[in-house]
């Protein structure tokens, strides 16, 4: 089975929710959204590069060099 539209789809939704989070830590609606946000931004960014960066980098290793 070829798993690149799984994987493409994949990666897709992983920039809409990234794009959605930056937009939404931009211009929050909340009045009290901002005492707390530095820091949970921090920690949600940090988890998107985590994951995000050794899944494509996996992807790409797999691809190219164990297939």
């Amino acid at each position: 089975m070829n798993y690149t539209p799984v994987i493409i789809i994949g990666a897709i939704i992983c920039v809409i929710a990234l794009v959605s989070t930056i937009v939404i830590g931009i211009d929050p609606t909340d009045q009290n959204y901002k005492k707390s946000t530095k820091k949970r931004m921090v920690i949600l960014s940090a988890i998107y590069v985590v994951t995000f960066v050794p899944a494509l980098t996996w992807t790409v290793v797999y691809y190219y060099f164990l297939r």
